[in-house]
């Protein structure tokens, strides 16, 4: 079967599956003990750590970024690329870096931090769904940049060089966040991992709702941005798999980053999926204004404006015309976004709704 024909849903189960299948490798590896014991000392820092998420969140930023510049700097398809003039390029590659970047920062700014008060930081809920949302977007990563046509409609415009610094980079990332969760859980009776994974997971889609909502726009827990959050969260989670399971056009939603990285972008929507459920769930709790949470408001905050930006002058029509600037160049670049207006719209409509419940809730004092 050729990479162009390769079924995404066989991709998605492969991610799927890729968590349990690492953390089972991590505990049989030979090594283990010796780290385990190492990860085990009684600082109440943790230095290497820290520098570890420091330089992980630096890495996965860069190499992103790198993969981005190159994709998108140019069309394989000469004809296209005759017509795609400079600006085409620099606003599709902005419009790749928009969400990506900020949520990085934050997500490993966060765990930086977390880090570098010890294991029982890391070993708070909040922190383990942060790091395995982290783990399950960099495998997804890795895997686009190692096998980008399996990703990218049969295209391949990585070097060598690229695909091995960017695989290296996410996949490090992926180790370090699982092994960190192994460190900070228990395995079920059976010792294995996989079983609390499915838990987990069926748990949170159980408790997605969030709790003691009101439809009284006055009511606290009306103002902390919980409901807004859940549906985010929902959202973010779908459009995550929407890519992946759809073929195109309906696949370029809702990254606009046409055959060459919509899909390997959804790393980026299911890791804002997650911390939607994580600021979801400290706001239920009462403990949006700890620094976590700040953080990562500000992130998701940063990056949903900043895509809705870009968005805003590709439809406005700076690149070529659009809907009120002369010429057709909306409907001829990004013609994959404007058959599904839908879709489109609810992608548009879910970044407006993130950056309205990331920046107008209100966050009470820390309990």
């Amino acid at each position: 079967m050729s990479h162009r024909h390769q079924s995404p849903l066989f991709l998605l189960l492969s991610v799927l599956v890729a968590p349990g299948c690492a953390i089972q490798v991590l505990r049989a590896a030979p090594a283990l003990p010796r780290a385990a014991a190492l990860l085990s000392a009684s600082k109440p820092a943790l230095p290497a750590v820290t520098k570890a998420y420091t330089l992980s969140g630096l890495a996965t930023g860069a190499a992103w970024t790198a993969c981005s510049c190159v994709a998108l700097s140019s069309h394989p398809n000469a004809a296209i690329d005759a017509v795609c003039g400079l600006r085409h390029n620099l606003l599709t590659i902005a419009q790749a870096y928009a969400l990506p970047l900020p949520l990085i920062w934050a997500v490993a700014s966060a765990l930086r931090s977390a880090a570098a008060a010890g294991w029982d930081r890391l070993s708070s809920a909040t922190y383990r769904r942060l790091n395995l949302a982290l783990f399950t977007s960099s495998a997804w990563l890795c895997a686009a940049a190692v096998c980008m046509p399996a990703f990218a409609y049969g295209y391949d415009m990585y070097p060598a060089a690229l695909k091995a610094a960017a695989g290296a980079a996410h996949g490090l990332t992926a180790l370090l966040c699982a092994g960190v969760w192994v460190r900070t859980v228990e395995p079920t009776r059976s010792g294995h991992y996989m079983p609390r994974l499915v838990r987990g997971l069926a748990g949170s889609l159980a408790t997605l709702a969030p709790k003691s909502a009101s439809d009284d726009p006055e009511a606290a827990s009306s103002r902390d941005g919980r409901s807004e959050l859940a549906l985010c969260a929902a959202l973010f989670a779908w459009f995550a798999v929407l890519p992946v399971v759809s073929p195109f056009p309906m696949a370029t939603v809702p990254a606009i980053l046409g055959k060459r990285m919509s899909r390997a972008y959804s790393a980026w929507t299911w890791l804002a999926a997650c911390v939607c459920y994580v600021l979801k769930d400290a706001a239920e709790r009462g403990r949006s204004s700890a620094s976590t949470f700040a953080t990562l408001r500000k992130g998701l905050a940063a990056g949903s404006l900043a895509h809705l930006l870009v968005v805003a002058l590709k439809l406005v029509g700076v690149d070529g015309g659009g809907l009120l600037l002369p010429g057709r160049g909306l409907w001829t670049f990004y013609a994959n976004f404007v058959a599904v207006p839908f879709t489109a719209g609810a992608s548009v409509a879910m970044h407006a709704l993130v950056a309205f419940a990331t920046t107008c809730s209100e966050v009470g004092e820390e309990k």
